[in-house]
């Protein structure tokens, strides 16, 4: 009693551990009311205050002091909280102290998003055809041997009006690229939370073969706008790291502290499923679950799919590859004779998960053993104690009733076991 209540509360934590928590719908964050509005400034062509390399405002607050210069020499108020975080009065003789803000801003919303298509730059036939080499992942990802987002000056490499071939876009044509509009930004698709990532770490494996980054970035090839370039799966991180000529043994996926800040390894942090190699077998695999685990299985059949990919259909059939194969471990030499009856009468439904109507039928349509050569079991007096002893295993096949069979038969009178005189 006390190993099965220990078994329910491991089960109990282990599920914990592993379920997923369910994400809980939160309203969307507010705009920056300082933020510069693209839709108030419709009429001013991009490249008047987009000049590559140089942020606006930043020469004399030019181009902006053409319609707001009567702002920049009078007190300072809310305009200039669009490009400066603080601005201090200046004491007597001192300059003006006003820091300016990040830029280019990156918080929640993104104004004017991207269009990009990784397809279209990686289609090699189509970028040679056009300007004479392909583009490689490292053209756009790279800078000074570190990784970075990809900005206008990487794009001016091709895209320059003096560099481009001709009918090639040019970085003048705003438009191409980008969408008068705001949205929010893909922030599921960075590293997040406790969360750690070090592309630097991932360029080589243990044995120092390069990782291409196809290899995890497999998605890239065919996506097509940002929104649908979508971040590697976990399952290709499980492939390296549970090879132990590739990773070594303390960076192994069950290890929280690969990629997690904030978590240990422990009896409430045990690896998902997914985490680890379709080989591996489950924790709560043990020597004892083959015979435990049915409750399991019909708690949820979902589970044991994600590894047993040849179970059939829906959650009363999951099992019949095994179970028509493999009898239960209840099913021993005397189970027909002595034990399937009350087993049966107790839960069809059991029987019926691999059992068939006719297979009872075709069974049950046979004279029972007990009952001896036919025409002899009537005549003595066995079939009287058979039928004191259990007179529900009589009514199997007498289906008409004890009273209706047994006087019906010219041995006994209405009176049930009170013989014929």
């Amino acid at each position: 009693m006390g190993l099965a209540r220990v078994y329910c509360v491991f089960v109990v934590v282990f599920a914990m551990a592993c379920s997923q928590q369910r994400a809980v719908d939160e309203p969307l964050p507010a705009r920056d009311p300082s933020r510069l509005s693209h839709e108030h400034h419709a009429q001013v062509a991009c490249i008047e205050c987009h000049t590559m390399g140089t942020r606006p405002g930043s020469n004399d607050h030019k181009p902006c002091d053409r319609c707001h210069a009567q702002a920049f020499v009078s007190q300072p108020g809310e305009l200039c909280k669009v490009c400066h975080t603080a601005i201090v009065a200046p004491r007597q003789g001192e300059p003006l102290s006003a820091e300016l803000r990040k830029y280019p801003i990156e918080d929640l919303w993104q104004a004017e998003p991207s269009l990009f298509s990784h397809r279209m730059h990686l289609d090699n036939a189509r970028i040679e055809a056009v300007v004479g080499f392909h583009v490689t992942c490292a053209d756009c990802h790279v800078r000074d041997e570190k990784l970075v987002r990809p900005d206008h000056a990487t794009c001016t490499r091709c895209h320059a009006a003096e560099a481009s071939p001709k009918g090639l876009v040019t970085m003048a044509d705003c438009a191409h690229c980008h969408t008068a509009t705001s949205q929010l930004r893909t922030r599921a698709r960075l590293i997040r939370g406790d969360l750690k990532f070090d592309h630097t770490s991932h360029r080589t494996d243990r044995r120092g073969t390069q990782i291409k980054c196809e290899q995890c970035h497999a998605a890239s090839a065919v996506a097509t706008d940002v929104t649908n370039h979508a971040a590697p799966k976990i399952e290709s991180c499980v492939g390296c790291h549970d090879d132990s000529d590739r990773t070594p043994e303390g960076a192994r996926m069950r290890v929280c502290g690969t990629c997690h800040n904030g978590r240990t390894q422990g009896l409430a942090t045990l690896a998902p499923r997914s985490h680890l190699p379709a080989t591996e077998k489950p924790i709560d695999h043990t020597i004892a679950f083959r015979r435990d685990h049915a409750e399991a299985a019909e708690t949820n059949a979902a589970r044991c799919a994600t590894c047993h990919t040849q179970m059939s259909g829906n959650a009363h059939d999951t099992c019949d590859e095994c179970h028509q194969t493999m009898r239960p471990a209840d099913h021993r030499i005397t189970f027909r004779e002595l034990d399937h009856g009350p087993e049966a009468a107790a839960d069809r439904s059991r029987c019926a998960r691999c059992h068939v109507v006719e297979f009872c039928t075709a069974c049950h349509s046979q004279r029972p053993r007990s009952h001896g050569f036919p025409g002899e079991f009537a005549k003595g007096t066995e079939h009287a104690m058979v039928a004191r002893e259990n007179v529900r295993a009589c009514l199997t096949c007498h289906v008409d009733g004890i009273a209706s069979t047994c006087s019906g038969a010219g041995c006994h009178t209405s009176a049930v076991g009170a013989p014929k005189r």
